[in-house]
């Protein structure tokens, strides 16, 4: 132990203390309303009960419920540390206050160990010293509340394993070595739901329980802000939850709305940010509440900022710190909903009307960039797609090398384009909803995202109306009709086909005239009216052969082929897919080559020529692999093809397998292709033939 300036007085004060003293109990009692967390509880029980860990720090944002999880946790475990309990609030996050110094902390522990410390122990350091000897071998739980950094808790932390310490902060406190991290989030719909029971009483919430249901997710499932609403509607029995809903539906006023007496969730979560100061990180944190997407990564986050990606990574991992930000994966982030809208409130005071726009822009053009090179890796032959979007895009997008990547950044991003898109909309530049549409339509469908273009159209339709552009509006309408087709509603996809001629007619633009006809052959075919689907069939290849665009005409002929099988005309059939083949792989066109190819395989194996088949599903599923198209619709296709026609049970079930990982077959009829002897081809294939 550090010697005390070599006083033996003080030496000897120390030993008669020790003799006897009494054991501190300052637990605060715990919260009788405590619900839910039983994993949290059970795992910290269990690490401190046992000594498995000597330091735990409970982490979240403000009013999601660390003091009180920390006080659960305490009392169920304060029998495992019969030399008693302290317990301080640190008040690290406190509005108005300052965080209390180590040195009156060690103060008030001493004190409370019976420890009346003489002016020889005024210095830090000693007080350190003093109290790791006091607690030394002992078993002492302490319970650090409200901690506002890992500088502050060092100090406090006692010299002995046998002593558990619990700590919470908003803060991450990684910076102490040995702890165990519990980083807590708001609490599940079943949990704040009986969170509510609890403090309202379980008659009142039975009775208004669609209202109910609304208010858990406005207030975000934060521990604070249910509790406020629930003292809101204590306090006023005459009030129905319905109102109280109806008021927290408005972003504009949620967070008024959340406040009552000395409780207000925008007030608590006002700490961290202005602990972060008047600098790049809280104008960072400002300007993320512009974005609509559930969550975000660097590239966009750098993009709306005007920073470069090093610097803003550094910016989060600070958001990140203070809780203002929360990451699931490396590189992804989301913010709570309730400290969205505070961000977005800061930047509507602190940041110009340009300046809110400018960034949103810039945001969207990074989407759109790199939503343009996804369609380029995809399929070269949809230029003609990327002739809507504007070359002078203010961002250059993220680098996709291999249609692989793009199908993990589709994967990633879908959410967060379709927010884009409608965001758009609403925007300066509402066409930018149409050329996202535009640039993702077979990036999607090669997914089987077939919802999402759903969605993508009828936002590029707003837009379209928003602009008066009627080249936009036609492929909106011709988007939707896709969409609308392989989601099996042959009579709307009709019609929006429809739509998209009307649109495209009075302009004269005939590549848009071929489009939507090849449309309409489609739909007409689903809808078994035969001729008519390969009298407009005929009508757009006349157009496309004219205008000498093969990569078109070769996808138009495939469809000529499917319709002629469904009238049993397969000779013809094979005949129209080998010349689609041929076109296809003159022009370049990959997906209309794959397409062609196992189109092909089909109408071979309908006529009876089963090697052939099995050539034609074979080769279709190695350009599959080779341009990166495995675990894709296509793929999913063809190996049913395969399996079909050769009766290998592995090939369906793989299929069956992809399918379901798209979501286009549920887990049960996945499960009984694996058991059916001869499985009827599943809707979402059948549609596409």
């Amino acid at each position: 132990m550090l010697a005390l300036h070599g006083d033996e007085r003080v030496w000897e004060w120390m030993r008669l203390m020790a003799l006897e003293r009494p054991k501190p109990a300052q637990l605060p009692s715990a919260i009788a309303t405590f619900t839910g967390r039983e994993a949290e509880v059970e795992r910290l029980c269990a690490l401190l009960a046992d000594g498995a860990e000597r330091v735990v720090a409970i982490s979240g944002p403000a009013g999601i419920g660390k003091s009180a999880l920390a006080l659960q946790v305490a009392h169920h475990i304060s029998h495992h540390f019969p030399d008693g309990q302290l317990y301080v609030n640190l008040q690290g996050s406190a509005p108005g206050t300052d965080p209390l110094p180590p040195a009156e902390v060690l103060g008030r522990f001493l004190r409370s160990m019976g420890v009346a410390a003489p002016a020889a122990l005024g210095e830090q350091e000693e007080a350190v010293a003093t109290f790791r000897s006091l607690t030394h071998g002992k078993r002492l739980l302490v319970l650090l509340d409200n901690a506002a950094s890992a500088e502050q808790v060092r100090h406090l932390l006692p010299g002995s394993a046998t002593c558990g310490v619990l700590i919470t902060s908003r803060r991450m406190l990684s910076a102490i070595d040995a702890a165990s991290h519990c980083q807590l989030r708001g609490l599940s719909r079943d949990e704040a739901g009986a969170l509510l029971a609890r403090l309202l009483g379980a008659d009142r919430l039975d009775r208004e329980a669609e209202a109910v249901a609304e208010v858990i997710p406005l207030c975000g499932e934060l521990p604070l802000a249910l509790s406020i609403v629930a003292a809101r509607l204590r306090g006023r029995p005459d009030l129905p939850v319905r109102a109280l809903a109806d008021r927290l539906a408005g972003e504009q006023r949620r967070l008024a709305e959340l406040e009552i007496d000395d409780q207000a969730v925008r007030a608590s979560f006002l700490v961290s940010y202005e602990d972060l100061g008047d600098g790049p990180a809280a104008r960072l944190f400002r300007l993320l509440g512009l974005l609509d997407g559930p969550d975000f990564g660097v590239p966009v986050a750098a993009a709306l900022a005007e920073l470069p990606e090093g610097r803003t990574a550094a910016l989060l991992d600070q958001l990140l710190e203070n809780q203002l930000v929360v990451s699931d994966a490396p590189g992804r982030y989301h913010m709570h909903d309730l400290l969205r809208l505070l961000a977005r409130e800061l930047a509507t005071e602190q940041e110009s009307e340009q300046a809110r726009a400018s960034a949103v822009r810039r945001a969207l053009h990074c989407h759109l960039a790199t939503a343009r090179r996804a369609a380029l890796s995809v399929e070269p032959m949809i230029a003609w797609r990327i002739d809507f979007v504007p070359d002078a895009l203010v961002h250059p997008g993220v680098p996709l090398e291999s249609v692989e990547a793009v199908n993990t950044w589709l994967d990633t991003e879908i959410e967060n384009l379709v927010a884009a898109a409608r965001q758009a909309v609403t925007s300066a530049d509402p066409a930018i909803a149409a050329y996202l549409s535009a640039c993702l339509n077979t990036p999607l469908e090669q997914r089987a995202r077939w919802g999402e273009q759903l969605a993508l159209g009828r936002l590029a339709l707003e837009a379209a109306g928003s602009t008066g552009d009627l080249r936009q509006a036609g492929l909106g309408h011709n988007d939707l009709g896709w969409a609308l087709h392989a989601l099996g509603k042959p009579a709307e996809a009709l019609a929006s086909f429809d739509r998209a001629l009307d649109a495209w007619r009075p302009i004269g633009y005939d590549t848009g005239q071929a489009l939507a006809l090849n449309g309409r052959g489609a739909a007409l075919r689903s809808l078994e009216r035969h001729e008519e689907s390969l009298a407009a069939l005929e009508q757009a290849r006349t157009m496309w052969h004219r205008s000498g665009h093969a990569r078109h005409e070769a996808s138009c002929l495939t469809g000529i082929g499917l319709t002629r099988q469904r009238l049993g005309r397969h000779d013809e059939a094979v005949a129209a897919h080998r010349e689609a083949l041929s076109l296809a792989r003159e022009s370049d066109a990959r997906v209309t080559e794959v397409m062609a190819l196992g189109n092909l395989g089909e109408a071979h194996r309908l006529a009876g020529q089963v090697d052939e088949a099995v050539t034609c599903f074979q080769e279709a599923l190695c350009l599959d692999r080779r341009r990166g198209l495995s675990g894709t619709y296509w793929e999913a296709e063809h190996l049913w093809g395969l399996g079909r026609a050769t009766g290998d049970r592995a090939c369906l079930n793989r299929s069956a397998a992809i399918l379901h990982e798209l979501g286009l077959i549920t887990y049960r009829e996945a499960r009984a292709i694996g058991l059916d002897a001869d499985p009827a081809t599943p809707d979402a294939i059948s549609r596409q033939l």
